[in-house]
């Protein structure tokens, strides 16, 4: 692992960490957080499965979690797949546009 790709690592983890979603529910929860991946060029990808599937706040709140992350130092991408929710392929790509 890199340097820069440690740092990645460091800095998604701590996002992650201290975020919850609009409910109050930890992100890192496992009914939430399904997967991260990060490879060593700095590209996140983050599986999510939303706490509310039909509530506009968790994906507002999802689309601003991918910006946070883009901005992490080591971070050169980053994308979040929702899964388990009916029609998460539109979730998906409202929050990766």
């Amino acid at each position: 692992m890199s340097e820069i790709s440690g740092a990645a690592h460091r800095n998604v983890a701590r996002t992650l960490r201290k975020r919850n979603d609009p409910h109050g529910k930890s992100i890192i929860d496992p009914s939430i957080l399904k997967g991260v991946e990060i490879d060593d060029a700095g590209i996140v990808e983050l599986w999510i499965r939303p706490s509310n599937p039909h509530c506009p706040c968790c994906l507002d709140d999802l689309i601003d979690l991918r910006g946070v992350l883009r901005k992490q130092k080591g971070v050169l991408a980053c994308h979040i797949e929702i899964v388990g929710v009916p029609q998460s392929d539109r979730w998906t790509a409202a929050i990766n546009e």
